[in-house]
């Protein structure tokens, strides 16, 4: 990927039709790996239930496996780019649940690329008693996992930088000295690589509703590490898009932590600039994030009333399964806004599925009273 423009008059300031953008993307180094484009369709029985017409865009759908999700369009480009750089290993990080780790690591799989994932307890319990969710899944995939345990007085962040991290390093280095070539890619499946690679996502929804016969109201999504939000963002201003986009935070976006608002904007900067295009102002990008963080609940991975109230509501009226950590509060977050009026009667509105089904098997401290 070109993340900046080689000259000036490379630069260009107008809006871009979905067709430029596409081609912009073209030129950046993939993989191919997942079914796209992934299904949109109309959920009609919640649908009628609220008076909203609620799609949903199923990127739980993407593959290569049967459960996947929305970090398989960034994968695609870290691999596309670890490919044409010669890597042999690409090492990621999260936590025991994560979806991008599996994600990303099944995608490297695909490509012949060794992955290796660091995990920290997300739970506080000390090293996993059983497998299971995705900590089974990489297993069964014969991944090297490295977990590193927490004690429940012990933040996230000091297990990331007293133990997690540094063993990073560390095998990072083992892996070089053996001549090896390595990428890491943060958590998330976070890489500058990867980016703009949900451009391809927000293109996708233009045009499959389109031939359905609407225009989205509003784009809804749960957002944690900020891997859909700046591209939602960026196609909205480069293509001046109608679409609100709306999301439900998963963790906290406060100033001082990983992940906040500014991350957001730089990032939807980065975007713009890989495609050679001058960047909006700071507060013309402000203008289009709009984060609800009510629905955290307790904690990150910690299940919420309302989540579990979603998951058992969807299942129920539509067979369509969500995940407890992050497209439960997601679209239970939707659904508050429906009752609260945010989202007017009638309204036509496009829910992203980013996956997270697999987490429906972890541990009950997580998944909540799902069963009833």
């Amino acid at each position: 990927m070109d993340p900046k423009p080689n000259s000036r008059t490379d630069i260009r300031t107008r809006h871009m039709t979905l067709d430029e953008i596409e081609c912009a993307i073209e030129r950046f180094p993939r993989r191919r790996i997942g079914f796209y484009p992934t299904p949109l369709h109309k959920a009609e029985n919640i649908s009628r239930k609220y008076g909203v017409d609620i799609y949903f865009k199923r990127e739980d759908m993407a593959g290569p496996g049967t459960i996947s999700g929305s970090k398989v369009r960034p994968a695609e480009f870290i691999i596309g780019e670890a490919l044409e750089q010669g890597v042999t290993h690409i090492l990621t990080v999260g936590a025991y649940l994560s979806n991008s780790a599996t994600q990303l690591a099944s995608a490297a799989i695909q490509a012949g690329i060794t992955p290796i994932v660091f995990l920290y307890d997300n739970l506080g319990e000390g090293y996993p008693a059983a497998w299971r969710g995705n900590l089974l899944l990489n297993k069964v995939m014969g991944i090297e996992v490295h977990c590193f345990p927490r004690k429940p007085d012990e933040s996230q962040e000091k297990v990331w930088d007293q133990t997690l991290y540094p063993a990073v390093e560390v095998r990072k280095a083992q892996l070089e000295a053996e001549g090896n070539k390595v990428l890491v890619a943060a958590a998330g499946a976070i890489h500058p690589s990867g980016l703009a690679a949900h451009l391809l996502t927000y293109k996708e929804i233009s045009e499959q509703s389109h031939a359905l016969g609407f225009t989205p109201d509003y784009l809804y999504h749960t957002t944690g590490t900020g891997g859909v939000l700046p591209a939602f963002v960026a196609g909205n201003l480069l293509t001046g898009g109608a679409s609100r986009v709306r999301s439900i935070a998963i963790s906290s976006y406060r100033p001082d932590n990983y992940i906040h608002h500014g991350i957001i904007v730089d990032r939807v900067k980065a975007i713009y600039g890989s495609l050679r295009q001058i960047p909006p102002t700071e507060g013309d990008i402000m203008a289009e994030i709009d984060i609800d963080q009510r629905f955290i609940g307790e904690d990150y991975a910690v299940p919420s009333t309302e989540g579990t109230a979603a998951i058992r509501e969807l299942a129920m009226s539509e067979a369509i399964f969500l995940g407890p950590v992050y497209t439960a509060k997601g679209f239970a977050g939707l659904l508050t806004h429906i009752r609260e009026g945010k989202v007017p009667a009638g309204s036509k509105v496009v829910f992203l599925h980013t996956g997270d089904t697999s987490n429906l098997f972890e541990d009950p401290r997580i998944t909540g009273a799902i069963a009833g």
